[in-house]
């Protein structure tokens, strides 16, 4: 595994270090990451189990985004007509492709 050149601060420790602990060595995961999943609401091995197993149950229906059948439309119009598409992203898409 990379060792992160990053050095992460927590908010506020967790007040039960026990806990961390705990599930830290059953989980084999880093304290950090059981801190940052406990501040998170994974307060379980289930609950960090299901977060680090993600299925397609998490995935919501995009078409329930608005306009998003007139989005599909424009863009199957634009690659049958052979036209350059360009895609942004917003600040946590992670990079603007063109």
């Amino acid at each position: 595994m990379l060792k992160s050149r990053t050095k992460w601060k927590l908010n506020e420790r967790i007040a039960d270090q026990e806990k961390v602990i705990d599930l830290s060595n059953t989980l084999s995961l880093s304290p950090l990451f059981i801190e940052l999943c406990l501040q998170r609401g994974l307060d379980s091995k289930e609950k960090i189990e299901r977060f680090m197993q993600p299925d397609e149950t998490w995935i919501h229906d995009p078409y329930l985004m608005y306009d998003m059948e007139s989005a599909v439309s424009r863009i199957t119009e634009a690659v049958e007509q052979g036209e350059q598409i360009t895609i942004y992203g917003d600040y946590d898409a992670g990079a603007i492709r063109s």
